[in-house]
């Protein structure tokens, strides 16, 4: 049985062409064309359940870990393309491994980050989604904080700064929270964005 689709939490800010969308939930029960999920550089995806993916090796089989581990070794701040495994059921064709460890447990950079979210995009667009889904990767709190993360600043602008250097034909980017204050501080953030550097 699949969960219900996530409301928005506020209406979709349009960039360019495309609309980014922010929500409260789980990633994996979004209705998007790829979703983006962090890794390390041997490509295994970790303790997934602390980055607000609830059931993913359930919902999609491991297949997708093993296939991004035979790309091994990954370079940090890249992203590669796998297939999705049972997620295609939900509609989702495409994994795409946000490359932001070295190794399981170890911290990520905030360089890292930004190059793996750009990576991210651009890889969902030469993999024709038209509409994908990010989570707040490199944020592995298990609670809110109730206070905006640097993480989720350097999320929201470097997804404006790709839309804005960038052709995509992305039509829709969700980003994906697991708290309610996550995702009016990135409302916020985006709409800061907006309002100051899109024209």
């Amino acid at each position: 049985m699949s969960d219900p689709p996530t409301p928005p939490s506020a209406p979709a800010i349009r960039f360019g062409r495309t609309e980014i969308l922010v929500l409260e939930g789980n990633l994996l029960a979004q209705e998007v064309d790829a979703i983006v999920l962090p890794t390390n550089c041997r490509g295994a995806l970790g303790a997934v359940g602390v980055h607000g993916v609830t059931g993913l090796r359930t919902l999609a089989g491991s297949e997708i870990e093993r296939e991004a581990m035979a790309l091994a070794p990954l370079e940090l701040g890249t992203a590669v393309t796998t297939g999705s495994g049972q997620l295609a059921s939900r509609g989702v064709q495409h994994v795409i491994h946000a490359v932001i460890r070295r190794d399981l447990g170890s911290p990520a950079r905030p360089a890292d980050i930004r190059r793996a979210v750009a990576a991210s995009l651009v890889a969902a667009d030469r993999a024709r989604a038209t509409s994908v889904a990010i989570g707040l990767i490199g944020d592995d709190r298990s609670a809110s904080g109730g206070e905006a993360d640097p993480i989720h600043a350097l999320i929201a602008e470097e997804t404006v700064s790709v839309l804005r250097r960038s052709s995509l034909r992305l039509a829709e980017v969700r980003i994906v929270c697991r708290f309610a204050d996550q995702a009016v501080a990135m409302n916020t953030l985006l709409q800061a964005l907006r309002n100051r550097a899109w024209e």
